[in-house]
């Protein structure tokens, strides 16, 4: 009787979590207010799930540790989701992606003894960090500095995942080393540490003063950027608008080596940039009219500030969308 109420309250807690605060409003508000909203949840989450294992430890338990167990892996999972909301990307297919796993490690930590669970958690923990970091790293996020962030710490937690559970396999779950590096004690500093240095990088997408970000002049005011980004990802999807972006800066650095990255386009030095560079997409990617239209003159129509404004140069960790 305890394991299916226990199930049953997971399935409504992970339904409600998901689909109740965030899927039904998705469209409605704006990238920011998506964001933030499955951020705060995420973090909701990691601060409950340290609450949960505390109960269980102190006699609560089946449903305690279930229910842990769910929130710690929802945590990084409704991240993953915020940082490809605010990236312009759908949430319905990845969300669902956060259910599934939420569902199916609801099931085994309520069927499978310790410390099978705790590996199957580990694991499932260890895939939602990944998934995380390589969404913040491929991500096309303005400023760059706190998704970086949040990439560098899921991608770290992930790590520390996987090896506890390396180290639980063969050194054993009771041996001195894992007691030390990756039992609850270090486990939940590590975690506490990650989430600090999460919300930091979600206040500064939020409230960060691009001012205080490297930036660079520039003198001719020669930007090709896609004009309306909530348009263009409406009409072609996110993935499209990125691969569109990508051989837009190809071209460019073709026609111009000291060509710039610039949020959503190039910085050129060329006379008539815009005509230049569409003229050599057409030609050379085959772009046709409904894929040049999105390009506009950045300094013309104000879509990002150049000669009396600056912009900030991106920095690319080799993971760009092309």
């Amino acid at each position: 009787m305890e394991l299916a109420l226990g199930l049953v309250a997971v399935s409504a807690a992970v339904a409600t979590v998901v689909f109740f605060v965030a899927m039904p409003r998705i469209g409605t508000p704006g990238r920011t207010t998506l964001f933030l909203r499955f951020a705060a949840v995420a973090g909701v989450c990691a601060v409950g799930s340290s609450a949960m294992y505390f109960i269980y430890t102190a006699g609560g338990g089946i449903l305690s540790l279930v229910l842990g167990d769910v929130a710690m892996v929802l945590a990084p999972s409704l991240l993953l989701v915020a940082v490809s909301v605010l990236d312009g990307r759908s949430a319905r297919r990845t969300s669902a992606a956060v259910v599934a796993l939420a569902l199916l490690v609801a099931i085994i930590t309520a069927i499978v003894p310790l410390p099978g669970s705790l590996a199957v958690k580990a694991l499932a923990l260890a895939l939602a960090c990944g998934a995380c970091a390589i969404a913040a790293f491929r991500a096309d996020i303005d400023p760059l500095a706190p998704v970086r962030l949040i990439a560098v710490t899921t991608a770290v937690f992930a790590v520390y995942c996987v090896v506890r559970v390396v180290v639980g396999a063969v050194a054993g779950w009771d041996s001195l080393v894992y007691l030390v590096g990756f039992s609850y004690a270090p486990a939940t500093v590590l975690g506490a540490a990650a989430v600090v240095l999460c919300g930091a990088a979600v206040i500064r997408l939020r409230f960060g003063a691009h001012a205080h970000e490297k930036e660079v002049e520039c003198p001719n005011g020669s930007l090709v950027v896609v004009g309306d980004w909530e348009l263009a990802v409406a009409a072609y999807g996110a993935d499209r608008v990125h691969e569109l972006v990508g051989q837009l800066r190809q071209a460019a650095r073709g026609l111009d080596p000291r060509a710039l990255e610039v949020p959503r386009g190039v910085e050129l030095t060329i006379p008539d940039p815009l005509s230049t560079v569409s003229t050599c997409l057409k030609s050379d990617y085959g772009w046709k009219a409904e894929d040049v239209i999105l390009l506009v003159d950045g300094t013309s129509t104000a879509a990002i500030r150049t000669q009396t404004g600056t912009v900030q140069r991106r920095r690319w960790w080799g993971l760009r969308r092309s």
